[in-house]
């Protein structure tokens, strides 16, 4: 009797777990002051950040390519830069890119602070600077500033 109490014990769990879902909850971060955004060979953590207007954001590297994070279409009258974007940042046509970072744990802070509004962006990943128009791998996410 002990052995079909729990063979029936195993069939009821098992079908408990069938039943329930897999899939995660919204995982909606609250807004920080400062934000730290890593990223390596394929993904971006988090891929929506959310941060306080106002506060700072910092990019890890720590895939294996040199990287270079770019704000396309950036509107210049959101954002309250420090007087010069200079070494790490620039101005490219209508949109703000950082230098090329290198591999593995290389870090670059963004030295301007954005009004309230998403601002999507690419993070483009390539082995050489000769490469580095045509990237081995575009990463896209946003910054959300609230």
């Amino acid at each position: 009797m002990t052995r079909l109490a729990f063979c029936l014990a195993a069939v009821m769990l098992v079908a408990a777990c069938a039943q329930q879902s897999f899939t995660t909850p919204d995982d909606k971060q609250p807004a920080r002051q400062n934000v730290v955004i890593q990223f390596g060979d394929a993904s971006v953590l988090p891929a929506d950040a959310r941060i306080k207007a106002g506060g700072s954001v910092t990019w890890s590297n720590t895939s294996s390519y040199m990287a270079v994070v770019r704000f396309p279409k950036v509107d210049k009258t959101k954002l309250a830069c420090r007087p010069v974007l200079r070494p790490d940042w620039q101005y490219a046509a209508d949109a703000l890119e950082s230098i090329p970072t290198g591999a593995a744990s290389e870090n670059i802070v963004f030295p301007c602070s954005f009004q309230p509004g998403t601002y999507p962006y690419t993070i483009s990943l390539f082995g050489r600077i000769s490469e580095m128009d045509n990237p081995a791998f575009t990463l896209s996410a946003k910054l959300i500033v609230e």
